[in-house]
């Protein structure tokens, strides 16, 4: 099966004039090679010297991924790259050298990778560990490194149709967890710490597996403040209270993210408070509607300013994000972005309408939104709660 995320990748490294690049972010690891890398945390995370990567030839067929001993039966199962290299971590028998077998095998990939002498080698300034920048100056002395950061964001800009159906499959996952929600916060008494944690519980059985979630549950008075992270926190929910949940989950490598707001216990809004949802309703839907091709994204914003300012409201946070395989990507929707939309790009679209710091009430409504050619599609299919 061709790997269009690698080839991607490589016209974008191409352009920026390299002939080896070394990846080692979670991002662009997970992009190229399809191993859902793992997220620095953990006994697998520390005791190996430094995270996996990813070596290619630019101009070559042949890739390698290199882990951990840790990661290496995930990354058999996962990888779509040719080869496969392991470094130590640590061992309960035997000692290990775990920065020296890491090192080892970083220059052992380069040079099967083809970096011999000169030659201009593409690393990630974000993410490179400095042993391996110390050791690319003393094994590769003539090598020049070339910041790739910013063309790889590019090559992800638009979405395949393989990341667009994980991307789906991550949204699916999120409909679950805000499913859960709305079910529980149909009765009044229950902590904060048990409604998020079932809504999370049942977003690992409907994938699975035990996936990465983050984000927040914030219920009552603190919710006005329109802070992250804001919860859970040890509160019990009474009748009135409002409810919301924001969750990011992570999905054979890529991300889904979304919002919904409730009244707890069936409380029913009172006019003032239908203004806020009304705002944050109808500002979802003007974006929603300039999500598509050759719009721009601040033109996004603006479509909402009109929406907050007929109610009498101003914007606290920016409007949404692209997703993949990261949580949140470029471009943002600000008033500030120009960046052209194009077909494939997929978006979660996040307006909130808020009462002033000291209010009670304000809500927050999120879904994942796919730019296609025929016009904007939905992917998250939750019922809004308010």
């Amino acid at each position: 099966m061709v790997n269009e995320e690698l080839a991607r990748a490589r016209a974008a490294l191409a352009a920026a004039g390299c002939d080896v690049a070394l990846l080692s972010s979670v991002a662009h690891v997970t992009y190229v090679s399809g191993f859902a890398m793992p997220h620095a945390v953990g006994f697998s995370a520390v005791t190996p010297y430094a995270a996996p990567f990813a070596v290619l030839p630019v101009a070559g067929d042949c890739a390698w991924l290199a882990t951990s001993v840790f990661h290496a039966a995930q990354a058999q199962r996962e990888s779509r790259l040719e080869h496969l290299l392991t470094y130590a971590g640590f061992d309960s028998f035997s000692p290990t050298d775990p920065r020296a077998s890491y090192l080892n095998t970083l220059r052992d990939a380069l040079r099967q990778a083809g970096l011999v002498g000169r030659g201009r080698l593409g690393v990630e300034a974000r993410a490179l560990p400095y042993g391996a920048a110390a050791a690319l100056a003393a094994a590769f002395p003539h090598v020049t490194l070339v910041p790739v950061d910013e063309a790889l964001a590019t090559a992800r800009l638009t979405k395949t149709a393989r990341e667009i159906a994980r991307l789906r499959r991550a949204a699916q996952i999120g409909d679950v967890g805000q499913q859960a929600l709305a079910a529980l916060v149909q009765t009044a008494g229950r902590n904060e710490f048990e409604l998020y944690g079932v809504a999370v519980a049942q977003m690992q059985a409907a994938a699975g597996a035990a996936i990465t979630v983050i984000g927040e549950l914030v219920t009552g008075p603190r919710l006005p403040n329109a802070e992250y992270p804001a919860g859970p926190r040890d509160r019990t929910t009474v009748t009135g209270d409002v409810a919301l949940l924001d969750t990011s989950q992570r999905v054979d490598g890529y991300w889904s993210d979304c919002t919904n707001t409730h009244l707890v216990g069936g409380a029913t809004p009172t006019a003032w408070q239908h203004k806020y949802v009304r705002a944050a309703r109808e500002a979802f839907e003007a974006v929603v509607e300039q999500l598509r091709p050759g719009r721009r994204a601040a033109e996004a914003w603006a479509a909402a300013e009109v929406v907050f300012e007929r109610y009498g409201l101003t914007q606290r946070h920016y409007l949404g994000h692209q997703l993949g395989v990261t949580d949140n990507e470029d471009p943002r929707l600000t008033a500030y972005d120009q960046t052209p939309l194009e077909a494939d790009m997929v978006f979660a679209i996040e307006p909130g309408a808020y009462e002033d710091p000291g209010g009670s009430f304000g809500v927050r409504f999120e879904k994942v939104v796919h730019v296609k050619v025929t016009g904007p599609e939905i992917l998250s299919q939750f019922e809004w709660g308010l």
